[in-house]
């Protein structure tokens, strides 16, 4: 996670972190902050929260400094960490970024002083065993991209079954209390041009409660840190 100057991940911010929040969650730390998308949609949602970012991208931290209450320009798995990070949050978030970094689990352990007893470590990671990957595996297609799935700076690929074994299990101080997916079922052309959208929703949602591995594109953790 070396720091960079042009690198800027921008987006709407990220849903299925806030469904993962709730109105005690009122001090939160997004490392890998981006541009500070999913604080700014967490503001939204809940103006009271406090949110700081980490970011390694120069032009990141500036854009999320204008959105978030601070942000940190730092390198997560080389710096020393700041001393105004140095607080208790009541959430760390992980969202898309572990699978950049060198050591995931070291870098979470990193960061653990700084979450409260019975704070959250809420991590979000691409699916590489999603149906699409393995649609394209079965035509012979490994090929990296600038975004999504197969990101070409991604370092680690994880899988529903694999992200709490690779991610959490090697932690003793914190303990999964929640583990899903999002994503959708592969309806093709049926998806776009033939079912109402509400029917579709629900079929997607069956999809991936029962078929996580094959349905869901993101993974969802939630752990919780042990007294």
């Amino acid at each position: 996670m070396v720091l960079t100057k042009d690198i800027v991940y921008s987006n709407q911010g990220n849903p299925s972190i806030v469904k993962l929040l709730d109105e005690h969650d009122l001090k939160i730390l997004d490392i890998g902050c981006g541009a500070g998308d999913t604080g700014q949609l967490i503001r939204s949602v809940y103006p009271s929260v406090h949110v700081t970012g980490i970011t390694s991208s120069i032009m990141e931290s500036k854009l999320a400094t204008q959105k978030l209450d601070s942000c940190a320009c730092l390198d997560i798995e080389r710096d020393e960490i700041p001393a105004f990070l140095k607080q208790e949050f009541d959430v760390l978030i992980f969202s898309h970024v572990l699978e950049h970094l060198v050591e995931p689990v070291a870098a979470i352990q990193k960061l653990l002083p700084y979450l409260k007893v019975g704070g959250k470590v809420i991590i979000a990671l691409p699916n590489i065993s999603n149906w699409r990957v393995r649609w394209k595996l079965a035509l012979g297609r490994f090929e990296y991209t600038e975004g999504g799935i197969m990101d070409k700076t991604h370092l680690h690929f994880y899988t529903f079954y694999t992200a709490p074994k690779y991610l959490i299990q090697p932690i003793s101080e914190i303990e999964l209390t929640h583990h899903s997916v999002d994503g959708s079922i592969p309806l093709g052309f049926l998806r776009h041009h033939l079912l109402h959208p509400s029917f579709r929703t629900k079929l997607d949602e069956i999809g991936c409660k029962w078929l996580p591995n094959l349905c869901g594109s993101e993974i969802l953790m939630v752990a919780y840190r042990k007294g």
